[in-house]
């Protein structure tokens, strides 16, 4: 483990005490768990520098994460730091059935039948519970059991059966899960339990949803269609841990608001030594359509049982951040560790660490990746302009007046040394902003009232604590701003 300095998190009251480019840009997400949930905890993580909670669907029930949303929003206020909250669903996962005497030894070379299940009669037969397992596979492809651990091969398919050969066996336990690594299968990427889980979560305003098991724009399509009929429209991260969602990588990124590598299930439907080309690619398809790419899966994994990262683990953070993740995440590691606090600590250090770095470097406002086959929009290119006039001026921040934060994120495709703050009258928008590369986000309720907004803002952001007089401040808004306009105008201030 190398030695890190101690950082602190930077909060809006305290902008005009940091330099931007000691300003963290990316951002740290953690998972809620036993070991994060109670209010001395999560308050240190929050002033530790966590942006957002991430709320796992694949435990817990409604009472544990509607107490979780309430302390949240509690703690956020309380300490003045914007935290985002990310709902993720469970999403269709494939497990064996019960099985025989608590587990069975599968062994290597020996063959045994997959079948539609939930529960063991013949130590040769494996139940499944996916009743549509025949029709989606074919004659070699691989099935893997128990995170990868086991490898089988199908050999022939026979009626409702499917014939495995063992490659690397051993103890098979009970309800361990299922992969198909090889096949496209025809699961809907929502479940029922899924459906009731977005239900609450929509009732109970979360900002983000995460969907599991994407496989192709179809499956985002559907969750964004539920989400509008039940009178919402929260945004939606789609989470890329199968093979078939790589190959349609560019069209899934258009339609979804964001992208997760998740690394552990990538791992197991591929070749692991082809996952961090997968994490490259993910985040290129993310920088080119401008959304949100979060790194996810064991980056301080040790750090569960132990207070410090391994060097190889510091590596990894430091190449998602190099890379251009919008967050890193945690999720064992604070969910259920010994150590969360520390490790949202060591996260926000080795960001800090890469960004004092990476920001030495020229030229982040290349136009070599842009699709050129399309016209810009114009708060595309106001995006860029705000993004150079403030960073050639040293600005101490860039202000976006905006409705949807639409802006904001157009503004994070630039990468800018220059923090973003996103003003918004819409609280659901301002809390969305901390998921986004170096923006944060902010309510002013009186937006959308008056014209009068563009000659007080600059009291109001000394009365904030973002500036102080003489500070220089770049501001974009759409004009007039009672006409609901697309951003169409910068402006830079000197605050008298």
């Amino acid at each position: 483990m190398t030695d890190v300095a101690p950082t602190s998190s930077v909060t809006l009251s305290n902008f005009h005490n940091t330099k931007p480019e000691d300003i963290r840009h990316c951002k740290i997400i953690g998972t809620l768990g036993p070991s994060s949930s109670n209010e001395e905890t999560l308050r240190q993580l929050i002033l530790a520098g966590l942006n957002i909670a991430r709320l796992n669907f694949s435990h817990g029930d409604y009472e544990m994460h509607k107490k979780n949303i309430e302390l949240v929003r509690r703690l956020s206020i309380e300490t003045g730091q914007p935290v985002t909250i990310l709902q993720d669903l469970q999403g269709p996962k494939i497990r064996c059935g019960r099985l025989l005497g608590g587990g069975i030894d599968i062994k290597k070379n020996e063959t045994y039948t997959l079948v539609f299940g939930a529960e063991q009669t013949d130590p040769k037969i494996i139940p499944i519970d996916y009743k549509d397992l025949v029709k989606d596979v074919s004659v070699g492809q691989r099935v893997m059991m128990d995170d990868g651990n086991f490898i089988l091969r199908i050999e022939a398919i026979q009626g409702a059966n499917v014939i495995v050969r063992v490659e690397e066996g051993g103890f098979l336990k009970p309800r361990k899960g299922v992969n198909f690594p090889d096949a496209k299968l025809s699961l809907p990427a929502m479940t029922e339990k899924d459906s009731r889980d977005l239900l609450f979560g929509i009732q109970n305003g979360v900002d983000y949803v995460a969907l599991s098991f994407v496989q192709d724009p179809a499956d985002v399509h559907g969750i964004k269609k539920m989400i509008k009929a039940m009178g919402a429209d929260i945004p939606v991260i789609a989470k890329i841990e199968k093979l078939p969602a790589i190959d349609t990588i560019d069209e899934i990124a258009q339609v979804a608001d964001g992208l997760m590598v998740a690394r552990g299930d990538l791992g197991v439907e591929g070749d692991v030594e082809r996952v961090p080309g997968y994490q490259k690619l993910i985040l290129a398809a993310g920088a080119r359509h401008a959304k949100p790419v979060i790194v996810a899966t064991q980056m301080l994994e040790s750090m569960i049982e132990n207070p410090q990262a391994t060097l190889a683990e510091v590596a990894d953070v430091a190449n998602g951040v190099l890379d251009g993740a919008d967050c890193v995440m945690l999720s064992g590691e604070v969910a259920s560790g010994k150590y969360p606090v520390e490790c949202v600590k060591t996260m926000a250090n080795i960001i800090s660490e890469c960004e004092h770095w990476t920001f030495k470097r020229p030229d982040r406002y290349s136009l070599e990746d842009l699709d050129r086959t399309r016209t810009w929009e114009d708060h595309e290119a106001i995006a860029r302009a705000a993004c150079e006039a403030a960073d050639s001026l040293n600005a101490k921040v860039i202000v976006a007046l905006t409705l949807t934060g639409s802006i904001a994120r157009s503004m994070a495709r630039w990468r800018p040394k220059t923090p973003v703050v996103a003003i918004s009258p819409r609280p659901e928008v301002a809390n969305r902003m901390s998921l986004i590369w170096g923006v944060y986000g902010m309510q002013n309720p009186l937006f959308y009232n008056t014209d009068e907004l563009l000659q007080q803002l600059p009291d109001l952001l000394k009365k904030l604590g973002l500036v102080t007089s003489g500070d220089t401040v770049v501001i974009t808004a759409g004009i007039p701003i009672n006409q609901v306009r697309p951003t169409n105008m910068v402006k830079i201030n000197i605050i008298p």
